[in-house]
């Protein structure tokens, strides 16, 4: 409330899949990378007795009670849904709001002296008190939820810059449309108390299943079959993977070699939320040139561990780890990156269409959950990486990755 105050805001629309979760607490059947776009928005306004709405496709209906029935879901009272175009024969049929009325939802039929469950009664019951109250596509149905908020008139920010053109056909001509896609990011920087138990969870299964890919490395493992193991760990746990990686480059031999120094770096989601931890491994006995460089990028996280604290900016966290590794005598270190993480790998507000990375500065708050990453390759030689995960407190910083920062040895 208090961002949108700054900005005269007088509420939000959010369209992106981890923005209309992040307001809702619904993540949509279809918000998948491959989903379908447009498919489902939320509403929030600034004044917290206007009604905030989800906006979600006829099918949702179900699931949404589905959800109620595991004490999850979305917390919003107010959820709009759309099938198609009604088949009126001539002028279009309005709803009592004055909104175009879409196609009638009948959804799965019910067989004939079943005796239903608790909750296949609740997805009947939701079919016949919204399926006559369907609007024809998303925007109608956002249109819904705009006027029901008295915002008609009001300046609304969204992170989809396609916003306003889909609204205008929608009689809301007063209405102002304000992309604004870092707010959301800038909203989500310091976690909520659920949220840090989620990524507390989200690093745990994300460090597990890295240590068991590396754990698994042998002579001659393709990364391939490094990165199926880490899938299949994230996935047993209850995760799901995004990468492993090892470089962007990969293996430089394309298999593993016995004393070759490699880094991992694993990001993967728990409940949509991130983990992302890296350490370096190694088949063998690590030789004295890694076992040396490795001690670096540890002097790298002692200064880290006295300047990770409320007030610190980014720039000034990197810039002193970077200085105590080339001084330690990793000379050809680069400034090592630090992002916040959440919903999104980098849940930091950041410029569209640049290096990935590239972001404005932060300044570090109490529940903010940042990582240090601390990469570092070179050809011919090979990789070594340290990540971790911390979560700023009023005094301090807590750990939410568990294992010590030794080398790993395959198989040891």
């Amino acid at each position: 409330i208090e961002i949108m105050e700054r900005e005269k805001l007088d509420g939000l629309i959010a369209q992106l899949p981890v923005n209309s979760y992040y307001l809702s607490g619904y993540w949509g059947l279809f918000n998948t990378p491959t989903g379908y776009d447009g498919s489902y928005f939320a509403l929030l306004p600034r004044d917290p007795a206007a009604p905030a709405a989800l906006i979600v496709p006829a099918l949702e209906i179900r699931r949404l009670e589905t959800e109620k029935h595991k004490g999850a879901g979305t917390w919003m009272e107010h959820v709009y849904a759309y099938s198609d175009v009604a088949d009126a024969g001539g002028d279009a049929v309005l709803l009592e709001d004055d909104t175009v009325r879409g196609g009638d939802y009948a959804g799965w039929p019910v067989a004939d002296g079943a005796e239903l469950t608790a909750l296949e009664q609740d997805w009947c019951a939701v079919t016949q008190r919204m399926g006559k109250q369907m609007s024809p596509d998303a925007f109608q149905a956002l249109t819904r939820a705009i006027r029901a908020a008295g915002l008609e008139q009001g300046v609304l920010g969204t992170d989809d810059a396609r916003t306003a053109d889909w609204l205008k056909d929608c009689q809301l001509d007063k209405l102002t449309t304000s992309y604004r896609p870092q707010l959301f990011n800038e909203i989500r920087l310091v976690k909520t108390e659920t949220e840090i138990e989620i990524l507390r969870k989200a690093a745990h299964i994300n460090e597990m299943s890295l240590l068991v890919a590396a754990d698994s490395m042998c002579e001659g493992s393709t990364w391939n079959e490094l990165e199926n193991m880490y899938m299949m760990s994230m996935a047993q746990q209850g995760g799901r993977g995004v990468y492993l990686m090892c470089g962007v480059g990969e293996l430089p031999a394309g298999k593993v070699r016995k004393g070759e120094p490699v880094f991992f770096d694993a990001l993967g989601q728990y409940r949509h939320y991130h983990g992302d931890f890296g350490r370096c491994a190694v088949v063998g006995e690590p030789s004295a040139e890694h076992r040396k460089r490795h001690a670096h990028l540890l002097i790298g996280w002692e200064e880290a561990q006295t300047m990770l604290q409320s007030g610190v900016r980014y720039s000034e966290l990197s810039a002193a780890v970077g200085a105590a590794v080339r001084k330690a005598g990793l000379k050809n270190f680069r400034d090592p990156v630090v992002h916040s993480v959440g919903l999104e790998h980098t849940d930091d507000p950041k410029p569209c269409g640049v290096q990935p990375q590239t972001k404005a500065d932060q300044v570090l708050a109490p529940n903010m959950i940042v990582n240090i990453d601390m990469p570092h390759t070179e050809i011919g030689w090979g990789s070594i990486h340290m990540e971790d995960t911390v979560r700023i407190t009023t005094y301090g910083f807590e750990r939410l990755s568990e294992t010590d920062m030794r080398i790993r040895i395959a198989g040891d």
